[in-house]
């Protein structure tokens, strides 16, 4: 009972594992281009989440490891709204965003 009690490493590794599946599933499964971003989105979330917590437990200061997630951070933010901005270029284009209409929309 301990063990769930006290929040460790552990715990915030299994989150982080659960929330890059997550994310890896939408990728992998979603034909919708919005929805393969955001899922992108939520698999660098969790590599900060990797981030903060082994800057964390290995160093015992926050400072590094705050550094480098904001750093991270910064540069998903730009790259998803570069992203939604080519994705609404192409939805006025197109009037849809489904990767498999597109695809055969070329051919």
């Amino acid at each position: 009972m301990d063990f769930i009690l006290n929040i460790g490493l552990l715990h915030y590794l299994i989150l982080s594992l659960l929330l890059f599946l997550i994310g890896l599933t939408g990728v992998l499964i979603s034909r919708n281009m919005l929805r393969t971003v955001m899922s992108m989105f939520i698999m660098t979330i969790s590599v900060v989440l990797n981030f903060m917590v082994f800057g964390h437990y290995c160093d015992n200061s926050m400072e590094n490891a705050n550094m480098i997630s904001i750093f991270v951070l910064t540069i998903s933010v730009v790259q998803t709204i570069i992203a939604l901005v080519i994705l609404y270029k192409i939805y006025q284009a197109n009037e849809y965003l489904d990767a498999e209409k597109i695809k055969d929309k070329e051919n």
